[in-house]
């Protein structure tokens, strides 16, 4: 059944804190067994309905459900939407207070915030600088986790016997009055402990290590989240962008009329990425209790995109004559993603290019170096989906990175050997991260002063670096 966040200024909203409970409506009722169930398909079914007596366009249904689960939002929390993208006070101020324990401990993950299209415009397209981090290790290539920060939940992965690996960079504008972070985790969840057993048996260490990339005896879950931290506060920690590579599709859930549907698909592959905005920060919100019985939310949840959707739609974007986008502008048909907005502007999306990332792969072997040389070439006979007509290409340099990225997973998805998948994955790490960056408009450039770095955050929760 397939019926189924403008800008703000720099000052703190304030609300009262109004406690008095609502008289719920047959909408309200339906909206909360919606989002309080596992079980999607049977809540949604009798919502529609609800919808269907009801009369209502596709569009009015939208927002009145989106507004009924908004209120239900603020009916836990009356100050869910009493933030600001920007610092309550300057970043110098803000940094001297950080607490890295606040965002490691996640605790931002199971409370609801409410922004609208606009705030997420600001939030994909502005230009990010990475912060120095004191302690970290920057010599280390990204893919070799050597700067791994454990997360509340690595106590639970240890006794489950999943290996996890995570990296944490922050971000600020050029006005220095936001902060971000951003995200890279990666996960391998055992499959069968009896075949790795077997599988590892007469194996020296270092092969043993090795098995966690082959897909047959462990599940492999990478992602890349982007996180602005509303008012400064990691505690205010919200996911607005995030790339997502696993062993599972993703179902998408769209209301009646919503045109994405064409654009995104039904079901997404992988890889694929999450573009949050309006719509999916209600539609896709739930709720649950938790064994204590706290009521818990799980945010963050939106609809993807995989990356051959993505490539089909940047090409049509590319050979969309000027009025035409002016049109679907004016109608806000954006689906969700900065890339319209990025095309009407004449913004090109620049990332390295391919050869010079993998040459600039750091080879341990002769037939590491022979292989990655085989991967340029077999790419080259890759199908391409290519830009025709005339005209300016904004996105040529993504479409390219976007189809390289597909090729690597393609690779590794049909590979055997565990040499091989170590290689490709760590790639796909390299390969993802340059395409990230490129779409959040993340730089490498750390911001100085006289030659040093202008802010420092320090992490406690990595040794000093080893010089």
């Amino acid at each position: 059944m397939k019926d189924f966040h403008h800008s703000r200024d720099n000052l703190k909203k304030t609300k009262k804190n109004n406690q008095r409970k609502r008289a719920q409506s047959d909408l309200d009722k339906e909206v909360e067994a919606y989002i309080m169930s596992s079980d999607e398909d049977y809540p949604l079914y009798k919502l529609a309905n609800t919808l269907k007596s009801l009369k209502l366009t596709p569009q009015r249904a939208k927002q009145l459900v989106k507004g009924a689960i908004r209120e239900n939002i603020k009916d836990y929390d009356p100050l869910a939407d009493g933030y600001s993208l920007y610092l309550t006070n300057g970043l110098e101020e803000t940094l001297s207070k950080f607490s890295m324990a606040d965002f490691v401990n996640r605790n931002w993950q199971y409370t609801p915030l409410i922004l609208t299209n606009a705030d997420y415009k600001t939030l994909q397209e502005c230009e990010k600088f990475p912060l120095y981090m004191d302690r970290y290790d920057y010599s280390l290539p990204l893919h070799k986790f050597g700067n791994n920060i454990s997360f509340q939940n690595e106590l639970t992965f240890k006794k489950r016997k999943i290996k996890n690996s995570n990296d944490i960079s922050f971000y600020t504008t050029k006005e220095e009055n936001m902060l971000f972070a951003k995200v890279t985790n990666l996960k391998f969840e055992p499959i069968n402990h009896a075949l790795i057993r077997e599988a590892s048996r007469d194996l020296v260490q270092e092969e043993r290590e090795k098995l966690k990339y082959n897909p047959r005896l462990y599940n492999r879950t990478f992602s890349i989240s982007l996180y602005a931290l509303l008012d400064g506060d990691p505690r205010k920690s919200h996911p607005f962008i995030r790339y997502d590579c696993s062993s599972m599709t993703h179902s998408n859930v769209f209301m009646a009329g919503d045109k994405r549907e064409s654009v995104y698909g039904l079901e997404s592959d992988n890889p694929h990425f999450h573009f949050q905005n309006e719509d999916d920060l209600l539609l896709c919100t739930r709720k649950y209790r938790d064994n204590s019985r706290r009521l818990r939310w799980k945010t963050g949840k939106c609809n993807s995109i995989d990356l051959k959707h993505l490539v089909k739609y940047l090409v049509s974007l590319d050979n969309t004559p000027y009025d035409e986008l002016e049109k679907l502008d004016q109608q806000n048909q954006n689906y969700g993603m900065p890339f319209l907005n990025l095309k009407i502007k004449g913004k090109k999306i620049d990332t390295i290019n391919i050869d010079k990332l993998l040459n600039s792969y750091l080879c341990s072997s002769q037939e590491e170096k022979d292989y990655i040389n085989s991967l340029k070439e077999d790419f080259k006979l890759y199908c391409l989906v290519k830009p025709s007509g005339t005209g300016e290409k904004s996105f040529k340099k993504l479409i390219l990175s976007l189809q390289f990225l597909q090729f690597v997973h393609d690779e590794r998805f049909n590979s055997q050997n565990c040499d091989r998948l170590e290689l490709l994955s760590n790639l796909e790490v390299e390969c993802a991260t340059n395409v990230v960056n490129a779409i959040t408009n993340c730089s490498s450039k750390i911001l100085e002063r006289d030659y040093k770095p202008k802010f420092v955050i320090d992490n406690e929760f990595l040794s000093p670096c080893e010089k």
